[in-house]
């Protein structure tokens, strides 16, 4: 169900995907001491990848790292796209600070205020 909402979601907003500039990934041994902008880190080796993090993408500039480790609670799952894109599922919840939620969808945020419940009348 989350990938069919996901695949709606870029049927949705098709267009503006080819325009805007996306989030890219990118594999490190070590974090670095400064994130680039629109950049997903993801922390690991040659063997797997435990972590992951970026800035918020609500401008607040706080570092968010989530957890990729399939045993812990929370942990996130990351898809990389051919274009350099990235996808992350869950969806992001802050709990603290600017209490950002979005989904990042091949690249792109999706703020989940702003976006209906699956199976709401405004899908169709």
């Amino acid at each position: 169900m989350k990938w069919e909402f996901l695949a709606w979601l870029e049927r949705r907003f098709r267009t503006s995907h080819q325009t805007a500039e996306s989030f890219q990934w990118e594999k490190v041994e070590h974090l670095p001491s400064v994130l680039a902008a629109k950049r997903v880190y993801l922390v690991g080796d040659d063997e797997c990848e435990w972590s992951a993090a970026l800035t918020c993408p609500c401008g607040c500039r706080a570092v968010i790292h989530l957890s990729l480790a399939k045993d812990s609670n929370p942990s996130w799952r990351v898809r990389r796209h051919r274009n350099g894109t990235v996808s992350l599922l869950p969806s992001v919840w802050r709990t603290v600070g600017c209490r950002s939620h979005f989904v990042l969808y091949k690249g792109h945020i999706f703020w989940c205020r702003d976006i209906p419940r699956f199976g709401d009348q405004l899908l169709s």
